[in-house]
């Protein structure tokens, strides 16, 4: 799922970049939340937990990462 997802490209090699990324899927599954549609906090919700542990837990920042484009 990482390599589908692209998750391992170098432009999120810096930490300010995974942080900043986790950070704008939980608030937008927050805003989801407030205004009442499960289906997308779901979606947020799900998105939230495959990049929190691709970005904080399976990390490995001497990792290549995806080059191709």
């Amino acid at each position: 799922m990482i390599e589908l997802l692209g998750l391992n490209h170098p432009f999120f090699k810096p930490l300010i970049r995974r942080v900043v990324m986790v950070a704008v899927i939980a608030l937008y599954g927050l805003f989801e939340t407030a205004f009442g549609h499960p289906g997308w906090v779901v979606f947020a919700a799900v998105l939230f937990a495959i990049c929190a542990h691709a970005f904080f837990i399976a990390f490995d920042p001497e990792d290549k990462g995806n080059t191709d484009v």
